[in-house]
Order: C-alpha cells, then structure tokens, then sequence
C-alpha cells in the first residue's frame, strides 16, 4: 500500500471571535501521484484547510488556534523548521493570484524563486522551459507581470510555484478568472504532473472539471468532511455540494426510462452515451 503523501487526523481551526469552528475534526489522507479535489459552499473551510496543510496556519495566523495532527510524507508539519523549509515539499497557490506576484517581469517571477534556492542555471532554464510548456506562457515571459490579465497571472502564479519542484501542490481556485479553453489547459497539466508523482490538491467550484480530471473529491461542509470518494460516488451521494448539469439531465431522463448508460459527469461523456444510445437498435429510441 502506497504511504500517504499528507495526512491529516483530527484537525480543527477556530478564528478568534467566530462563533463556530472553521475546520472541525477533519481526517483524510492524499497518496503520492494523486489529484484530490475539494468541493464545498462558501465558508466551508476550505481556504483554511489549504493554509492548514502549507503551514501558513498557525504560523502566520495569530487570530487563528488550531488543534490536530498534519503528517507530510510521515513528518509531523510542527517539525519543519519553518515556512522556507516547508515550501520545499508543498507549494502553496493562493485564490488571489495578485498577492504572490512579486516581480516586474514574468521571467523573474518564474525565476526568482528557483535563484533564491541556488538552483543552477542549466536546471533553471530547464524548468522555466517546462513551465513555459505545461501552462502556455511562452509568450508572456517578457510581459509585466502588472499588465497581465486574470487568467494569464492565474497561469503565471501556478507555474512560479511548479518551477520549484514540490512534492505537494496545494490550488486554491486556480482556474477561477480562466475561460473553458484555458481552464483545460491547467488541468491537463495537472494531471501531466500527477502522473509523474506529485500530489495535487485543488479547491474548484467548477465541478465538471474536476469530476473528469480529480482521482477522488472530498466534499465539505461548515468545516467538516461530508464525504470523501470518486467523483462518480461523491457527486452521485446526497452529500454533494452541487453536481454538474449534465449529470443532473441525465438522471432526470433516466428517470423517464430516456437514458439506458451510464449517468455520464462530462458533456463528452454525455454525447459519446447518446450517441451510443441512439444507434442501438434495440433502444426504446430507434423503434417505430
């Protein structure tokens, strides 16, 4: 059985002055290679659980008391030294792209902190080479990082923290200001880095996306995990925060005995189900 990359067990965080807990007894564990994605409403935790599992939380958080245990590849998260030693193993995206952007020009953002670390140049400019590649900013490498839209500091700020190499990529809304195109993008680099062992945790409220790409989601809910799975068995469960559209059509139509397949999670999955449907000849659909 593969060891956890992280794992978490009784975690809980109260802000000074709230009137609940914002994390309460959260438990789960995310294996090397793995995309775990987080869904839940607003104020269900989940930007603290993410500031949690970076250390960012107690650190540099005085109005926050958490208590819990966060285990990174078997090491108690209190162990590490600091937040510079953690950022070796966990990167960290944050919902605002604007506040991690440091730099005047994209190329030294991309850079920047891979010279702090004394990375050698040959290894820098291999990194900024696949970043450029993963995240489609080739283009924007001599772009004021001030002059760059939305979308384009979301990609910028996700491929800054993949050019550090962590073990552990932690995205808060990562594709929020992205359009479809776009949001694509990222996440078939995601799973480009999945696949080559990094551990992913991505909070998105655009829940197709993740339904196609995450190996399993966890849904939350007023700080606690409501349920913990595949996307197919979270999004089919009453625990599920919303579902995709598609999904919801097609449970509506096989309710009325319309939808033979299985209850597709994508638009694509969708029409391949139909089309697979209606050319059957022994469906309700092509009978006169």
């Amino acid at each position: 059985m593969t060891a956890p990359a992280i794992a978490v067990s009784g975690l809980s965080v109260r802000y000074d002055g709230a009137d609940r807990r914002a994390l309460d007894e959260v438990a789960f564990e995310a294996v090397p290679g793995e995309i775990l994605g987080i869904l839940g409403p607003t104020g269900a935790g989940k930007s603290t659980l993410m500031q949690c599992l970076s250390g960012v939380i107690p650190r540099h958080e005085e109005d926050a008391a958490m208590r819990g245990d966060i285990e990174v590849f078997g090491r108690p998260l209190p162990d590490f030294a600091g937040l510079s030693e953690i950022t070796e193993s966990v990167g960290l995206v944050m919902q605002d792209p604007e506040v991690q952007l440091v730099n005047t020009m994209v190329r030294e953002e991309l850079v920047w902190g891979m010279e702090n670390r004394g990375i050698p140049v040959p290894e820098i400019e291999r990194r900024l080479r696949r970043a450029c590649d993963l995240f489609d900013i080739g283009g924007l490498l001599d772009r004021f990082t001030h002059a760059l839209s939305g979308g384009e500091k979301q990609r910028v700020v996700v491929a800054s923290v993949f050019c550090l190499s962590p073990r552990i990529m932690l995205l808060d809304e990562p594709t929020s200001e992205l359009d479809p195109a776009g949001t694509e993008g990222v996440m078939d680099a995601i799973r480009v880095l999945a696949d080559e062992g990094v551990t992913v945790l991505v909070v998105e409220h655009k829940i197709e996306e993740l339904a196609v790409h995450a190996d399993r989601l966890l849904a939350m809910r007023r700080g606690r995990v409501e349920a913990i799975g595949t996307p197919r068995d979270v999004l089919m469960g009453s625990a599920a925060p919303d579902r995709p559209q598609v999904l919801d059509i097609a449970l509506r139509l096989r309710e009325r005995g319309h939808w033979d397949g299985e209850v597709p999670l994508s638009v694509p999955a969708a029409a391949a189900t139909w089309q697979s449907m209606t050319n059957d000849p022994r469906s309700d659909r092509n009978r006169s």
